[in-house]
Formats: structure tokens, C-alpha cells, sequence
């Protein structure tokens, strides 16, 4: 990566206004020069993520992809994960929560997931929970989400680096200023594998108790949590896996 005239190592890059003028690529090869192993990417197996693991295999990245097996993921899901790490010859690290469903399922007496209180404390255990474990565990300065400000919402709003007090972390978001059309653009010219779903009218795709595909004309996230919705059309937007979602700091 060439240095900018007055900068002197690849940390000092990582201001957000450095950062923002970057082209994408070099975006992830300023995290890996800055952050080597101590940087992860958190991959959905989502059209996004599938750019960024792209982008690391370019670069030969030391970035750790980690995936997070909710025990709930649609196995096509699964096979995309697997798909990407033979293909691309990928560090991917699955990791899972402490307890599988069945002995959640006995612990709680409900499926938490059925119910609105019971969501958050279901998408805690099983995402949230061992991500920031993982994270933890293995040191990691700086995290990647593949976040886009055209997804709306609090996301319309991210901003290029933030912040994840549970890590005490920052969080880069390489596709911040990323349309959708791009995201796809980018997937055919390299051939990227898709996750077959998107063909079947699923354009926001998490664990498979509380997804459906999207009708046309409504959000791209409105198959999300569909069952929960409320009679005035509230439901949950977010799993908060990702600290950005929160809105705070933006």
C-alpha cells in the first residue's frame, strides 16, 4: 500500500477521513497492514460479507473470518461457509453458543425466539455471546462488518470506523458507501458464490425460525422477525451482533 505524502505508518491511515478516501480494496489492505491477525471480519455468509472475504483472499489478508453457528442457520447457509473456505482458501472460525437449542428450549421452557421478550435474550445467546467471546479470546483489536448506509435504518447513518465498547475495539465498515447494485456488481464480475436463497425472495437472510422471504415492494429486512410484528408493524430490526446497530456514536 503507498503511503499518502505526510503519513507515515499504515495506522495513521486509519483516521475516518483517510479511511473514506480510500477505494475499498485498499480500505481492507490499510486493516491488515495496520492490524494483521488481530483484525475479524464477522461473516454473515450475506452478499456483503461475501465481497469483503473476496477482498481478503486478494489480498492474502491475515484477517480472521469468524462465523458464528447460531444452530438455527438454514443449512444452505453452512454449505455457502464451506463453499467460500475450499474455494477461497479461507480462515474461517465457526464458533457456537454454550448451549445447543434443545437444552436452551429446556432451560427457558419456550422456544425464545416465538416470543418479543424472548428475541433478544435468544439473538444474545446465540450470536452475540459468542462472537464478543471469540473476540475476546483471541485478542482482536479491530473488527469488519459489512454494513451498508443504503440498508436504511440506523445503518443509514454508519459511519466509516466506530466504535464496540464490549471489545474495546474499533469497528471498520469497508462498504459503508455501498449500494446494493454495487454489492452485485462486484459478485458476478468475480463469480462469487451466492447464497441460494436470494433466489427465492430472501434478501435479508439470518437463523431460519425467523426469517421469510420478502414480497415485492416491501424492506429488504422485512422478512426478518416477520412473526413478531406487532398490529402497529412494529417488530425487531436488529440482532445487535453488531454494536453499529445500536446507533450509538453515529
Amino acid at each position: 500500500m503507498r503511503l499518502p505524502m505526510g503519513v507515515s505508518s499504515p495506522a495513521e491511515m486509519l483516521t475516518a477521513e483517510r479511511f473514506k478516501a480510500l477505494e475499498t480494496l485498499e480500505r481492507v489492505r490499510a486493516i491488515d497492514a495496520a492490524f494483521g491477525d488481530k483484525a475479524l471480519l464477522l461473516a454473515s455468509m450475506q452478499k456483503p460479507s461475501g465481497v469483503l472475504m473476496h477482498m481478503i483472499h486478494r489480498l492474502s489478508a491475515r484477517t480472521l473470518i469468524l462465523f458464528v453457528d447460531t444452530q438455527f442457520h438454514f443449512p444452505e447457509t453452512l454449505a455457502l461457509r464451506d463453499e467460500f473456505a475450499e474455494r477461497y482458501g479461507l480462515r474461517i472460525k465457526t464458533v457456537y453458543p454454550e448451549i445447543n437449542p434443545d437444552q436452551q428450549r429446556r432451560k427457558y421452557g419456550v422456544d425464545l425466539y416465538n416470543y418479543v421478550d424472548g428475541q433478544p435474550e435468544c439473538c444474545e445467546l446465540r450470536k452475540e455471546r459468542p462472537f464478543v467471546k471469540a473476540a475476546l479470546q483471541y485478542g482482536i483489536q479491530a473488527t469488519i462488518a459489512g454494513l451498508l448506509r443504503a440498508e436504511g435504518g440506523s445503518r443509514g447513518r454508519v459511519p466509516p470506523i466506530g466504535h464496540d465498547p464490549r471489545l474495546n475495539a474499533a469497528v471498520f465498515h469497508p462498504l459503508f458507501d455501498w449500494t446494493f447494485e454495487m454489492i452485485d456488481a462486484y459478485t458476478e464480475e468475480h463469480g462469487l458464490p451466492v447464497h441460494p436463497l436470494y433466489a427465492q425472495g430472501y434478501l435479508s437472510l439470518g437463523c431460519s425460525p425467523c426469517t421469510t422471504p420478502v414480497a415485492p415492494g416491501e424492506d429488504r429486512r422485512a422478512g426478518r422477525w416477520r412473526h413478531l410484528r406487532a398490529e402497529d408493524g412494529r417488530k425487531p430490526e436488529y440482532c445487535n451482533i453488531n454494536f453499529s446497530d445500536l446507533g450509538e456514536g453515529i
